[in-house]
């Protein structure tokens, strides 16, 4: 349907007018310069192209047979730089195989000889409202990708805010360790160096983990199952001159924790193993320390410390027991909101169930 056209209606977009006959181009010339902001004028093929090339109009009217260069060699060769471009061509009846041809070329619109001016600017009113749709979409696409642009940076930025704040936080830590290992190496007193001991251990549970949020692309969780090797292994070296054949049997499931739950999950592992180091193998020359870490279809992780030591004697309630490592272990199952159960039938054996906010 042809709608009824506004006599003083301009458009703005940019046309070239391709066409051999003189008396045509100035005709559609005096038509054509009152209704779009950019006209250019070409007299065959080759001047059309040459004017295509330098000012990239968005559309191009042209007729089929001229001279030098005819219509159809000149779209094709723009669609070879501008695969994008709209043309419509100008036939005559008798120009039927040049007609399916410019089908076969992907040209977008056609008028038949004798154009009608009516008719021209109907086309270019209809050409003019998808292009001005087609302007709104890019501009829209535009703010899109420079919004999602910005968010990146500023993504990325607060990544590397993040993992500065980690690898600080993680070296601060350490200065305070090795300020504990200093002073201890001052302290002739067992029982006060042990106690510094157990304090470099709980802060390093705690460094372990910044470290590995910093070296990992996730910054807000931790794969937990490395870090209790990495948990592990530190403890033991720790107390390798004390007990040189204590084996650990690891069943972890790979899962990631949250920070808000890997560091009191890590203290917890730190105080039961090293309780298990301290008391569970006295005048035994082996012993196994079993870590179990799983999570259940109810997504309830479990956390299961074990040793196949001595054991806790019947007489003695834990949940009363005066032992920092004890009220810390109580602690953090609380912060966690955790169920601790405990079994002391062959060794010592405490589970912990808790939910994590992660998924």
């Amino acid at each position: 349907m042809i709608r009824e056209q506004n006599p003083g209606q301009r458009y703005n977009i940019s046309v070239l007018f391709v066409d051999d006959t003189e008396t045509i181009r100035q005709l559609y010339r005096r038509i054509l310069e009152k209704h779009v902001n950019h006209l250019y004028i070409a007299e065959n093929g080759s001047h059309g192209l040459e004017l295509y090339m330098k000012h990239k109009p968005d559309l191009v009217i042209t007729d089929m047979v001229m001279p030098v260069m005819n219509g159809l060699e000149m779209v094709k060769e723009i669609k070879k730089i501008a695969p994008e471009a709209k043309f419509v061509v100008m036939s005559a009846y008798s120009e039927k195989d040049s007609f399916i041809e410019s089908i076969h070329l992907g040209v977008d619109g056609y008028l038949m000889k004798p154009v009608e001016a009516k008719k021209l600017l109907s086309l270019i009113d209809e050409f003019a409202g998808i292009t001005l749709m087609k302007w709104e979409l890019e501009a829209k696409e535009k703010k899109r990708q420079e919004a999602e642009e910005y968010l990146k940076k500023s993504l990325a930025e607060k990544d590397v805010l993040l993992r500065e704040v980690h690898h600080r936080v993680k070296n601060n830590m350490q200065i305070i360790s090795s300020i504990l290992s200093m002073q201890s190496r001052n302290i002739d007193d067992p029982k006060l160096k042990e106690v510094l001991q157990e304090s470099q251990n709980r802060i390093h549970s705690m460094a372990l983990i910044h470290e590995n949020l910093y070296n990992h692309k996730n910054l807000a969780n931790i794969m937990f199952s490395t870090y209790i090797k990495s948990l592990t292994g530190n403890i033991a070296r720790t107390y390798s001159n004390q007990q040189a054949n204590i084996h650990f049997d690891y069943q972890i499931d790979d899962a990631y924790l949250p920070m808000d739950f890997a560091i009191p999950c890590g203290l917890i592992i730190n105080e039961l193993i090293s309780n298990s180091f301290k008391y569970a193998f006295a005048n035994r020359n082996e012993g196994i320390i079993s870590i179990h870490f799983e999570k259940n279809s109810d997504d309830v992780f479990i956390l299961t410390v074990a040793d196949n030591g001595v054991g806790i004697p019947s007489d003695v309630n834990i949940l009363k027991t005066k032992s920092l490592g004890m009220k810390i272990l109580h602690r953090l199952v609380q912060q966690i909101d955790g169920e601790l159960t405990s079994d002391f039938s062959n060794g010592t054996k405490f589970i912990i169930q808790f939910k994590s906010t992660n998924k």
